[in-house]
């Protein structure tokens, strides 16, 4: 089974995001807390893939990616809120985009967002929740 760890400031993304993966047989981690997440991430290899909400207090999605990379590299899809504007105008999010994510192993999901992409964007970067990748 594969395990999925979910970080973002919102109790109720947290919550849908945890019953739609759970219901494809994913293990979902949670917490609202950006940097207990970004320990998280460093320290259980467990972990297949992190789910990233761009905009947190204390510490953003871009920030964890970054110093998780500095450790292993996880596949990584960030959750946002932002308008699609943002990441695709950003020369800073541009830049990140061209340099580090062209790899096949971080993609971006805009909210509200269906359930469906959910799936396709998640099982684009680590497979079905049973299925060695």
């Amino acid at each position: 089974m594969k395990k999925i760890l979910a970080i973002d400031d919102q109790p109720a993304i947290l919550m849908c995001l945890e019953k739609a993966l759970e219901s494809k047989g994913y293990q979902l981690i949670v917490t609202s807390d950006p940097e207990e997440g970004a320990r998280m991430l460093k320290e259980d290899m467990s972990i297949n893939l992190a789910l990233l909400d761009i905009r947190m207090p204390k510490k953003d999605g871009f920030e964890i990616y970054r110093e998780v990379r500095e450790h292993r590299k996880l596949p990584v899809l960030f959750v946002t809120a932002f308008q699609k504007s943002f990441t695709t105008n950003s020369d800073d999010v541009v830049e990140m985009w061209q340099k580090e994510f062209a790899d096949g192993t971080t993609d971006i999901i805009y909210k509200p967002f269906s359930l469906n992409l959910l799936f396709e964007k998640v099982e684009g970067l680590i497979g079905t929740a049973e299925e060695e990748k």
